[in-house]
């Protein structure tokens, strides 16, 4: 197992991992039900997706879904499969927009960047998730309107790699499955209780450099109602 952090002076969200591949330059990481993690809380310890009133990271618990994140070294996404927890029915392909990953001696590190993509197993239908939260991001200055512009047109073009069968999209991911003896992983004790800097210090993201540029497509939307998908 590893450890995958995402951090952005202090850490934010933090889990073990199992590595299913690791290539050099890509690999696949497994999360499953029972794993435990920590993500952002506010100051009365509860969970918040609010960067601005995050101040401790809390621990939570995996549920419901099988979760496979498939990152190549230097793009700006993972992409992420999620499966029912007992008929392993797919349920969609998930683009986690973030930074470029980042190995450490632990495993890796990289930060979301709050925007993601949902796309429908048949990778044909498709919408966007979380706009709402980083268009509250902009009017914090942790984001620039520019960014999301940005991040936009490279997730489209990622929509189209998709579409088009391009790796890991055209492969035999979806009919992966973990070794029948793999267990829950438990966050090591001392990943659970480092403080998330005030808010106040926060520095606002710099210009996003994205290595994918792809023209805009128009696509057809549809809300896939995939219930509990939180990866960060």
């Amino acid at each position: 197992p590893v450890l995958m952090r995402h951090r952005r002076d202090a850490y934010r969200w933090a889990a073990p991992m199992r590595v299913v591949e690791d290539r050099g330059d890509f690999v696949a990481l497994y999360t499953r039900p029972g794993d435990t993690y920590v993500h952002m809380g506010d100051a009365n310890g509860r969970p918040t997706r609010d960067f601005f009133a995050s101040t401790r990271v809390v621990p939570s618990t995996w549920v419901e879904h099988h979760s496979l994140q498939l990152i190549r070294f230097g793009d700006a996404h993972a992409t992420v499969l999620f499966w029912r927890e007992t008929t392993w029915e797919f349920r969609c392909w998930y683009v986690n927009f973030q930074e470029p990953l980042r190995r450490t001696a632990r495993g890796f590190e990289t930060m979301d960047l709050t925007l993601d993509m949902l796309i429908a197993p048949d990778r044909q239908a498709w919408q966007w998730k979380d706009e709402d939260e980083f268009e509250n991001g902009i009017a914090f200055g942790w984001y620039t309107g520019e960014q999301l512009e940005q991040m936009k047109a490279y997730g489209l073009g990622v929509l189209e790699q998709a579409r088009s069968g391009a790796a890991p999209f055209g492969e035999s991911w979806p009919d992966w499955r973990p070794d029948a003896g793999w267990g829950p992983l438990h966050l090591p004790e001392d990943s659970r209780l480092v403080p998330v800097p005030n808010p106040a210090h926060l520095r606002p993201f710099r210009r996003l450099e994205l290595p994918l540029r792809l023209p805009l497509q128009r696509s057809h939307r549809l809300l896939l109602g995939l219930g509990q998908i939180e990866p960060l």
